[in-house]
């Protein structure tokens, strides 16, 4: 199978042309995704008509797939899916995260070991709007100052689950008691991504409430620092999505946000993730 591979940005990700993903692939062609996934974050494979199963076989060559949370389980012929949708039954919503903006963040970084990939999959596409942005966290760790490098290179910062608000807005969470329920992980402010080598920044605007060790004025101080820097126009790379439209995603090394939309337009996108390990 021969792929066509384009930039899909200079920040981040590649187009890859010339692939059925509806057909198992080949152990080669397997490898040339991954190699690409891994040197560029961001993978996009345009024209696709997938089922729920078709998803999860392209989703198995990666790893083990992860299980939805309980209160999002929609389908019923795998654990793993999940809709992202504002689509509504008897006037309550069906999916998860159904409209509106989200901050720039990593999947499930509010857990012990979180995911190292999301695919997803488009289906319904608002006429404006929806998009979603990513942004290269190498290059954002790359170009921080040495003092900024030194400062954070062995600092943690806790993780907590919130969507729809910045964790920063949140610090009264902090005092929460711990437990199976709190969704809440401390990793490192600097992770070394496991199969390429490379440092990247690993905090985010929506997610990350402190940086343990620190006051919370001085804590505050540089995440709103390392945010503003690791959003910057030059990391970022906006996709607009089309209908059939399937996007990997490297959460270790990459983060992503939702643009706004109009909720009265259909948007609907399934999901799967990958179980990854601990950040390091």
């Amino acid at each position: 199978m021969s792929l066509a591979i384009s930039p899909l940005s200079p920040a981040i990700g590649v187009k890859i042309n010339g692939l059925d993903l509806k057909l198992k692939l080949g152990a080669d062609t397997i490898d040339e995704i991954k190699h690409h996934w891994h040197q560029h974050g961001v993978i996009c494979i345009p024209n696709q008509i997938l089922s729920e199963s078709d998803q999860i076989q392209f989703g198995e060559y990666f790893g083990e797939l992860v299980t939805t949370l309980g209160e999002y389980k929609i389908s019923t012929s795998h654990s793993s899916i999940m809709y992202v949708t504002n689509e509504k039954e008897n006037g309550k919503y069906v999916g998860a995260l159904p409209d509106g903006e989200m901050f720039f963040h990593s999947d499930m970084c509010y857990v012990e070991k979180p995911s190292m990939a999301t695919i997803l999959y488009a289906i319904n596409i608002p006429s404006v709007g929806g998009n979603t942005v990513f942004a290269n966290m190498y290059k954002a760790y790359e170009t921080l100052s040495p003092e900024v490098k030194s400062k954070i290179q062995s600092l943690k910062a806790v993780n907590s689950y919130e969507p729809g608000e910045k964790a920063t807005m949140n610090v009264s969470r902090i005092k929460e008691p711990s437990g199976a329920s709190a969704r809440r992980f401390s990793h490192p402010m600097v992770c070394t991504h496991p199969v390429t080598g490379k440092k990247a920044l690993y905090v985010n605007r929506l997610m990350t409430e402190t940086v343990e060790d620190l006051s919370n004025e001085k804590s505050q101080e540089l995440l709103e620092f390392l945010f503003d820097h690791q959003e910057s126009k030059q990391f970022t790379y906006e996709h607009c999505w089309q209908v059939g439209d399937l996007v990997m995603w490297d959460n270790r090394c990459v983060l992503h946000a939702r643009q706004d939309f109009n909720a009265q337009e259909l948007r609907k996108l399934r999901r799967i993730t990958i179980k990854g390990d601990r950040i390091r």
